[in-house]
């Protein structure tokens, strides 16, 4: 008799996992109450599993509960109240075929399926350029596009492990029969705001109309110019400042997300010279997925390029634009540190703050 249903969704990155995401950890209550339970039970554990069944467990940073996620994960699925259950983490993706093997022998109990959602390449690389770099890359974009173009047949290159459906299916689907994994294609450019989590939904059943849907965030993207500057100033750190649990908080979040992505800089797109390979590879799983017995969600022709995800000219940015965008970025580095020291002069000033200042003087000269 097969056990409960348990949901994987892998990703892919890129593939608006963060929107959804966002929506399902803001609504698990709501989700509870429509038989749903979201395992390991927060986005930080749920990243733990994935550090832990990818062998990415790094001991002098990560905290010592990342090394037990696995271990702990029948148990906690043994605890669920609910007919179903959610893992959804995109970079379990890439998961090898004895790290995939591990983690479905910690969910034995459980009728498992896989859930991918999908986009097409022409607005995935662009995304996905700007991952590598906002993960301490400094790769250019005319360079990447060229790996991409190189490595493009080899399906456990590093640089198409998180975005190659035909080897994903492949590795999964060695585990996971083709009647258990269900493939969620993103809407294309223009589509209602709620259809891919509409989509989604069909697929995990859950009513979308009663989830909090404010919450959704769509992770914003840089312009070319500020891409290049981040590239650029990734070149020039050290591997410390790298780090994942450094560079994350840093670069990532501080420089990349609340420095440069506000300055709404020119879209990035990908360059009409890559259109042709572009196009004759996304056709490749077209059919890969026409052909495997797969659920779908969506349309599978939401998986060929729109001519909107590529550029008319191959113009990179100038210097002079990256020079504005580097500079524009540093008067905001300085405007946000000065609020933060107003703030805590403004803080030291209060009355109440004083005036326990005094107390403690006072007491240290007796």
């Amino acid at each position: 008799m097969p056990g409960l249903p348990l949901f994987i969704h892998v990703g892919l990155q890129k593939t608006g996992t963060s929107f959804l995401q966002s929506i399902f950890w803001h609504n698990q209550a709501e989700l509870a109450a429509q038989g749903l339970d979201l395992v390991p039970g927060s986005k930080r554990d749920t990243f733990h599993l994935m550090l832990d069944v990818r062998g990415r467990y790094q001991p002098h940073f990560d905290p010592p509960d990342v090394s037990e996620a696995l271990a702990t994960l029948p148990g906690k699925l043994a605890a669920l109240t609910g007919t179903r259950a959610l893992i959804t983490e995109e970079s379990l993706a890439p998961a090898s075929d004895e790290q995939i093997r591990t983690l479905l022998d910690a969910c034995a109990d459980r009728e498992v399926h896989l859930i991918l959602t999908l986009r097409d390449l022409g607005r995935q690389i662009p995304s996905a350029w700007q991952q590598e770099l906002q993960s301490g890359a400094s790769v250019s974009f005319e360079r990447y596009l060229k790996r991409l173009a190189k490595q493009r047949r080899k399906p456990n290159a590093r640089l198409w492990i998180n975005k190659d459906i035909v080897g994903i299916l492949n590795r999964w689907g060695a585990h996971v029969p083709a009647e258990r994994i269900h493939l969620v294609t993103v809407p294309p450019r223009g589509a209602a705001p709620g259809e891919l989590l509409s989509r989604f939904c069909a697929v995990i059943g859950v009513d979308p109309a009663r989830l909090d849907q404010e919450v959704g965030r769509l992770n914003e993207s840089l312009g070319r110019p500020q891409a290049e500057v981040l590239a650029e100033v990734n070149a020039l750190l050290s591997k410390q400042d790298l780090r994942r649990d450094v560079y994350g908080e840093v670069g990532k979040r501080y420089l990349a997300v609340k420095m440069l992505v506000p300055q709404k800089g020119e879209r990035i797109l990908v360059p009409a010279k890559a259109r042709a390979w572009v196009t004759e590879f996304s056709m490749t799983y077209v059919e890969a997925v026409a052909s495997g017995g797969y659920d779908i969600s969506g349309a599978i022709s939401d998986l060929i390029p729109d001519a909107s995800s590529f550029a008319s000219h191959d113009r990179v940015p100038s210097d002079r634009e990256v020079a504005d965008a580097a500079v524009a970025a540093l008067a905001a580095v300085v405007a946000d540190r000065s609020n933060a020291v107003r703030a805590r002069r403004d803080e030291l000033a209060r009355p109440s703050v004083v005036k326990r200042l005094r107390t403690l003087a006072r007491r240290s000269r007796r």
